[in-house]
């Protein structure tokens, strides 16, 4: 009976449940991918690739793959900065009159400020210290509130009124 308990004891555990995708080339590919600007959940729609709550769930336990997938967002973040000063040079599409004056398509000019509106917005959210707009918040552990009281303006004040108090009492 012995050495059943101890062979028994020598057996490693098998983990329950499906093996992980996660290999050192799958968060390569996906990094790579974020970097480009491309999102997640058009990533997780590929074949070979997890589903989006399995990424989610390795961002929340392994520290490593977090700071790979912050990398590239930040990454991302440049790169949609850069996308937007391409969309700029691109010209619109060009409409003629009758009279064969060239005109551009409010239509075409619409939907580049679209795209360079949302290349902003997540250049923004992504990467908020350099594409932010600059907020200054108090009170928190950058920028904690200070309070320094010069009280010099007040006791010349105090003094002022004394003076005048003296002047109006003689």
């Amino acid at each position: 009976m012995s050495d059943l308990v101890s062979n028994e004891q020598e057996k490693p555990k098998r983990k329950m449940g499906r093996p992980s995708k996660k290999t050192p080339e799958l968060v390569e590919e996906i990094c790579a991918r974020l970097a480009k600007g491309e999102p997640m959940s058009r990533i997780a729609k590929d074949a070979h690739m997890p589903e989006l709550t399995n990424v989610y769930r390795w961002l929340r336990v392994d520290e490593e793959f977090r700071q790979l997938y912050e990398t590239a967002r930040a990454d991302g973040a440049h790169t949609y900065a850069s996308e937007i000063a391409e969309i700029i040079d691109e010209e619109p599409l060009p409409v003629f009159d009758d009279q064969g004056n060239k005109r551009y398509d409010s239509g075409s000019i619409a939907h580049k400020r679209l795209r360079m509106d949302g290349r902003k917005w997540l250049a923004a959210k992504y990467l908020p210290k350099v594409y932010g707009d600059r907020q200054i918040l108090a009170g928190d552990a950058e920028s904690p509130i200070e309070v320094k009281s010069n009280t010099e303006i007040f006791d010349a004040l105090l003094q002022n009124l004394e003076l005048v108090q003296q002047t109006r009492g003689k």
